[in-house]
């Protein structure tokens, strides 16, 4: 008598097997975006607090050398290593990052001289209310655009 030994799949298992590997990856693969946009946006900010950073520390030696606080005019002038210019760029006005979807987000940043009227030391008046001056010997800069929006 002849043995007929079943080898491989059947025709429904296989398509079973299919289905169940649409269904995963239809759930996966918005997960898996969101993801990778959520990093993106991690890295942005990890950039930005470090270009932060590097402007105070710039901002500093400018105080010990001349007595007065500036900030560079071209911000990634005092990164010790300039970004990949394929991903960010300073165009004279903003900071712009080319994401990998395409999409370009974009940091005003504006500096400021000392004594132009821009740029304030605040003090104590003693009374419980606060005094805001423009500062005649200190710089600042404006940085704002996503997850940033303040005066420094």
């Amino acid at each position: 008598m002849k043995k007929i030994i079943n080898k491989g799949f059947t025709l429904i298992e296989l398509i079973i097997v299919m289905v169940l590997l649409g269904i995963l990856a239809a759930v996966a693969v918005p997960r898996m975006s969101n993801t990778i946009e959520s990093a993106e946006e991690a890295a942005e900010q990890k950039f930005l607090g470090n270009l932060v950073s590097a402007l105070e520390v710039y901002a500093g030696d400018q105080v010990v050398n001349s007595s007065v606080k500036r900030y560079p005019s071209d911000p990634f002038s005092v990164l010790e290593v300039r970004p990949d210019v394929n991903k960010w760029k300073w165009d004279g006005t903003e900071i712009i990052h080319y994401r990998n979807d395409d999409t370009e987000p974009r940091w005003t940043y504006t500096p400021h001289d000392p004594g132009s009227g821009n740029c304030y030391t605040t003090s104590d008046n003693g009374d419980g209310t606060v005094n805001n001056q423009p500062s005649p010997v200190h710089g600042c800069y404006e940085l704002s655009g996503p997850g940033y929006g303040s005066n420094y």
